[in-house]
């Protein structure tokens, strides 16, 4: 169905609806002529010459007669609209342009086998334009699930071409950073988590004091800090992760998670370096405590030994 055909790039309208008898078809296969699509590609210049001759001799239409030529107007008005677009860098319109072509040129070929493999060869021909498009678009994409995407179009685009070599090779890529890309989301996911239910844990852990008031036995805020320094490393691979991928909003969610915890790992490092020291005092209070007590044992038993030599002696006397 063709509601508005614009074409050879001047905004002429061809048809402002659908042409039904030989003389619409014949002015709007006139009215296309010029096109720059049409002038590149040259076989489907050849197909609209042929198709004007063709309207003037049939004269009257049957109903094969108008399906034949709706085929020929759906080709080309969707070939012009798919090299418009490769034109203003939209290849990815383009490529589905591109295929609104094909499927016309598809039922074209139940009419005219020469003139669909006529408009095949300039289609073929434009999906080499379209994959070197997409590969480029596709190298200069950040975002890793978009550039899967535009990699796959890549290698549809080839294999249309009837490119096989690089086809697999665009499909291998895409199947490779996709493969990349879900493993990178589930360390993103599985940081996220981690670190959510450490913040859970410790919900006081963001000052010093809250930590020592927060957990009546030290050894937990020891299991704390090592949970703490477990979660902080899982996040920073992870905003790595979310970078490299493009994700620049879940890269956002990951920087302010890492200050939240780097700032309860911090107070942790804090409170268990004030445990630590508070028992090295106490043992090494203890530890004076006994040595001193050591001390005076020994003074108090060399006394002793003295003593008893000196009474020994006078009673040798």
């Amino acid at each position: 169905m063709i509601a508005t055909v614009t074409v050879g790039g001047t905004g002429t309208a061809a048809a402002q609806e659908e042409p039904k008898t030989a003389d619409e078809f014949f002015e709007t296969f006139r009215a296309m002529e010029g096109t720059e699509a049409y002038q590149e590609y040259e076989e489907f210049e050849t197909l609209r010459t042929f198709s004007i001759t063709r309207v003037q001799e049939v004269g009257t239409l049957d109903q094969d007669d108008r399906a034949e030529f709706d085929a020929v107007v759906n080709a080309m008005v969707a070939f012009e609209q798919a090299y418009e677009l490769a034109n203003a860098g939209d290849y990815e319109k383009s490529l589905a342009a591109a295929e609104d072509a094909e499927s016309a040129i598809d039922d074209l070929e139940s009419y005219g086998e020469t003139q669909a493999t006529l408009a095949n060869l300039a289609v073929t021909r434009f999906y080499v334009t379209l994959g070197d498009g997409l590969r480029e678009e596709a190298s200069s994409t950040e975002r890793a699930p978009d550039r899967v995407e535009l990699l796959s179009r890549t290698a549809t685009a080839y294999e249309r071409a009837n490119r096989p070599t690089e086809a697999a090779e665009f499909n291998l890529q895409a199947e490779e950073l996709s493969a990349e890309y879900n493993a990178a989301v589930t360390r993103i996911d599985d940081a996220e988590a981690t670190a959510g239910a450490f913040l859970e844990q410790c919900p006081d852990c963001s000052t010093v004091s809250g930590v020592i008031g927060g957990f009546a036995n030290p050894v937990q805020i020891f299991g704390q800090y090592q949970a703490s320094q477990e979660s902080f490393s899982k996040l920073r691979t992870a905003q790595n992760d979310a970078t490299d991928n493009g994700l620049s909003e879940r890269a956002s969610e990951l920087e302010t998670l890492a200050t939240d915890v780097d700032g309860a790992r911090r107070s942790l490092a804090v409170a268990s370096a004030l445990i630590l020291i508070g028992y090295g005092l106490g043992i090494g209070l203890l530890g004076a405590i006994v040595f001193g007590r050591i001390f005076y044992w020994q003074r108090t038993y060399k006394k002793g030994q003295i003593g008893a030599v000196i009474t020994q002696g006078d009673s040798d006397v």
